[in-house]
């Protein structure tokens, strides 16, 4: 289960992962589990990788907090790499995301369906404004630009800390729309560029996990 809890600093110090106003704030560490080969996007990218390990993340310490109008979510991981950038084709940036289903049940693992979409909050060093991902399925993912959506990232001592925050509530109904003193689910996705993790090559909470919103 995540909590998130309601406290009233501003939003440029939640957006700092080094803010003390997160040392409050108590933390869950999560399982990562690499996404099953079977649910990669196409037959050649699970052939080439059914021996390569990846998904290479093995937990992901979450805190999450609130100030009434946004939603932070604070992700810590150990990463003795710190891949910021992209210089060639064979290199891929280190890069996080929180997803929601839109609506139902929607299978985490596969990135929803027609029925049940997805919503994720994506970040990625190298990238100026974070992404909205909606999916329908595999290999379904658009990626759009949310003024809403902010993030901050830093890599020291072996380690990412990264703010991912939103306003609690969006009027597009592609988006996941939440609200203080409602229950929710939540996932949490991390990728490695060291170890050439992208698209679907990630680590990644299997099951959805509960998502409380303090009122």
């Amino acid at each position: 289960m995540v909590k998130v809890q309601r406290v009233s600093a501003g939003d440029a110090a939640l957006l700092d992962p080094e803010s003390p106003e997160w040392d409050g704030v108590r933390g869950s560490e999560l399982a990562l589990n690499p996404t099953p080969i079977t649910a990669q996007p196409s037959q050649y990218i699970q052939e080439k990788w059914k021996e390569t390990p990846y998904g290479v993340a093995r937990s992901v310490t979450v805190r999450a907090a609130h100030n009434g109008e946004r939603l932070y979510f604070h992700l810590s991981w150990t990463d003795e790499t710190n891949d910021k950038a992209i210089h060639d084709t064979d290199q891929f940036a280190d890069a996080a995301a929180v997803l929601f289903p839109v609506n139902g049940d929607a299978p985490l693992q596969s990135m929803g369906s027609l029925q049940a979409p997805v919503n994720a909050w994506y970040w990625r060093p190298d990238i100026e404004e974070p992404f909205s991902i909606t999916a329908q399925g595999t290999g379904t993912t658009r990626r759009t630009q949310d003024p809403e959506l902010g993030a901050s990232g830093m890599h020291s001592r072996g380690a990412w800390r990264v703010v991912i925050r939103r306003r609690l509530d969006s009027p597009d109904a592609e988006y996941v729309s939440l609200a203080p003193g409602v229950s929710a689910k939540v996932g949490f996705a991390v990728w490695q560029g060291s170890s050439q993790e992208r698209g679907g090559l990630k680590s990644v909470t299997l099951d959805w996990e509960q998502l409380e919103i303090e009122a």
